[in-house]
């Protein structure tokens, strides 16, 4: 009777936690671990973006087909390797099999899935969250087994002051490391879980508007281009074991150059 009680348990556990992370709004990367349901997460968005895309716009009203491209839009790849034919420090490399450079090649072998947002508002759209800063879009790769490899979020905020929140939960719960990578704008950390890559480019956005009279005025603001990626340990041991051109390749520990 114990046994089936915690049977019951576990698969009521297991139930709400896929559901969880299927329906849930948005990611956060403060909770993430490896185990996530990458599929679940995107399922529903992906079945939307595709209902609207199949949506014939005739059978629509003006208002009713502009209120539909408000909706974030999301794409599933199939990812594997590939030779590189002397194009890469390495025999292998991981793509898309969408990519234009390996559309007509069979791959070695599918390595597993990406999701994309591809279309999205950044200012009403939220994907994911780290130390209260949101992101608007939020891409993943999982392997065939389903196993979240890596992840990476990015966003153009108004101040700095988002990009410090982020900086500062990174550098409080992970360590700092060396890589060969001369780019001051971007830094490397070993977490729990996860790697990460980190960067920041200042840069100016024009902002426009109109007066009572239709007359356009426009001032450019100062922003700034976050960009997160968060690669699994799993994800990079295997990379640098295979040696495999790929995303992340820079945390391997022995240069491929």
């Amino acid at each position: 009777m114990i046994n089936k009680i915690k049977i019951c348990l576990l698969s009521v556990s297991f139930i709400f936690s896929s559901c969880h992370s299927q329906d849930s709004k948005y990611v956060d990367l403060e909770k993430i671990s490896d185990n996530f349901d990458v599929s679940a997460f995107y399922k529903n968005r992906l079945k939307k973006t595709n209902d609207i895309i199949s949506t014939n716009p005739k059978n629509l009203d003006k208002k009713t087909a502009l209120k539909l491209l408000d909706n974030a839009f999301f794409i599933k790849d199939t990812l594997g390797y590939y030779k590189t034919e002397g194009r890469f420090p390495t025999e292998l490399f991981l793509e898309s099999t969408n990519e234009w450079m390996v559309r007509n090649k069979k791959p070695v072998e599918i390595f597993g899935f990406g999701y994309k947002t591809v279309a999205y508002d950044p200012d009403k759209d939220t994907l994911a969250i780290l130390n209260t800063v949101s992101f608007p879009k939020i891409d993943m790769v999982e392997d065939k087994k389903g196993n979240l490899m890596y992840l990476e979020v990015g966003k153009t905020a108004k101040n700095i002051a988002e990009f410090n929140k982020i900086k500062d939960y990174i550098s409080k719960n992970c360590k700092k490391i060396t890589v060969d990578d001369n780019d001051q704008n971007v830094s490397y950390w070993e977490g729990k879980f996860f790697y990460y890559y980190l960067s920041k480019e200042d840069n100016k956005e024009e902002e426009i508007s109109y007066d009572s009279q239709g007359n356009k005025k426009s001032k450019w603001k100062e922003v700034t281009e976050i960009r997160l990626a968060m690669f699994g340990k799993s994800y990079i041991k295997k990379m640098e074991d295979l040696r495999i051109y790929s995303a992340g390749n820079k945390f391997w520990k022995k240069s491929l150059y």
